[in-house]
């Protein structure tokens, strides 16, 4: 017997990429884990015989021939597989797109980093020209838009989206996908979103901030990520986690984040759960209190990825000194280089040229910075002849190579400078500018 399966706690991509795999080998058991998350109980209630689905209980592992797994990597995320972990002489597949590797030594494995498993297997599909329904097409255009916020997460790909595209040319309905994701939070939702709000615990990891909440939570609640997803919003965190009891010995952690700044993913997998940076769950078997301290000691070891301005910093591209005139400034500025909506390195440029120039003595300690602005104020020709010094904004503000990028663009956000001068032991080493911000925010 060939198994397909996945993992507990099954979402919608999950239970897509499981369906979709048993396609790939015809006459493959379809086993369903014991727990599924509830929007896709709702849809497993209507949809369980058409998609021709098994419960747990229902399959004798000692017939397993050969197995598939999909969305996931480790044996400890399957329901009650031990047995099969220990044979050696099992072939296993493994479809995933979470990129950590996990505990399955797989014979084939089909690992890549996609918004959504079942994109990996449509793509097969599509190369193969697979016949399947239109209810088919909708579940895994749920997977897709489930696992991708509807195409909107950063896990996103261009892979993701061809695939939806390839869905609704197949058939899948929209309306049955956005009734089983309808976001919307009800009278019970929103009385544990305003606790979450009353009593959150925030933790501080250099200038990033990551909230924890522990909040008793009804088990018919089917909406907890979107409850944690807009904890992380309202209080303006950079990464969230809810933690929900289910039982004396039984606790459920969701994780929510910015995947450029914190790895939600990392953290969940060391609870025994799964996810990617952005976003990730897990069900502990240990008591709340356990399991908040743990998830607490675990936030405060993450490896954060703000970067820094010193990764971002670049050589002052034009200064000058305290002996040059304004009239001497002004020809700088006018200069092409300093003009050019581009630049000869091929980084992008600001379309209205440089606004100011630095000024630097012979130590390299930064004076101030000479604006354009000023420049426009001189009214008689004998004013050009003055110094520098004597139309300098001494109160600029200024970074240290070691401080954060989101610091950085806060100061920028106030200056129209167009540029940051980056000081460290009393000299100007460098300057971050808009171009550079660009580069790594799309990360061109």
């Amino acid at each position: 017997m060939i198994l397909v399966t996945t993992h507990v706690n099954t979402d919608f991509d999950a239970l897509a990429s499981m369906v979709a795999a048993a396609f790939l080998h015809p006459g493959a058991t379809r086993l369903v884990p014991s727990h599924v998350q509830p929007a896709v109980r709702d849809f497993l209630a209507v949809h369980w015989d058409m998609l021709r689905l098994n419960h747990r209980d229902s399959v004798d592992l000692a017939a397993v021939d050969e197995l598939v797994v999909t969305d996931t990597s480790s044996w400890e995320r399957l329901d009650a597989m031990r047995d099969l972990a220990a044979r050696d002489d099992l072939p296993v597949t493994v479809w995933d797109h979470h990129m950590a590797r996990g505990t399955i030594a797989a014979t084939k494995e089909h690992r890549e980093e996609v918004g959504a498993a079942v994109t990996l297997l449509l793509e097969r599909f599509q190369a193969q020209d697979t016949a399947f329904s239109p209810i088919h097409a909708t579940l895994f255009l749920l997977g897709i838009y489930d696992d991708t916020g509807s195409l909107s997460f950063p896990n996103t790909t261009a892979r993701d989206a061809r695939m939806a595209a390839f869905l609704l040319e197949n058939g899948a309905d929209l309306n049955v996908a956005c009734a089983y994701l309808d976001s919307s939070l009800d009278d019970r939702h929103l009385d544990l979103f305003s606790r979450m709000l009353a009593e959150p615990e925030i933790v501080r990891l250099d200038d990033l901030r990551v909230g924890v909440c522990v909040q008793d939570a009804r088990k018919e609640l089917n909406m907890l990520p979107t409850v944690v997803s807009k904890f992380m919003e309202i209080q303006g965190l950079d990464a969230a986690f809810g933690i929900f009891p289910m039982g004396s010995r039984k606790t459920a952690v969701i994780g929510r984040g910015n995947p450029k700044l914190f790895d939600v993913g990392a953290v969940v997998r060391r609870l025994g759960g799964g996810g990617h940076p952005g976003a990730g769950s897990a069900v502990v078997q240990a008591s709340l209190e356990s399991t908040r301290s743990q998830v607490l000691e675990l936030i405060r070891k993450a490896r954060t990825s703000q970067t820094q301005v010193r990764e971002l910093m670049t050589p002052v591209s034009a200064g000058l000194s305290p002996t040059h005139t304004l009239r001497e400034a002004a020809a700088i500025l006018e200069r092409p280089e300093n003009q050019s909506a581009s630049r000869t390195d091929g980084r992008p440029g600001n379309q209205l040229g440089r606004q100011a120039l630095p000024v630097v003595n012979e130590q390299g300690r930064l004076l101030g910075v000479l604006h354009k602005s000023q420049l426009r104020k001189i009214k008689q020709d004998r004013q050009w002849d003055k110094s520098v010094t004597s139309m300098l904004h001494h109160n600029v503000p200024v970074v240290h190579p070691d401080q954060g990028l989101r610091e950085a663009l806060h100061l920028m956000t106030h200056s129209d400078l167009g540029f940051l001068p980056v000081v460290e032991d009393d000299r100007l080493v460098g300057e971050i500018t808009r171009a550079s911000v660009i580069l790594n925010m799309y990360e061109l």
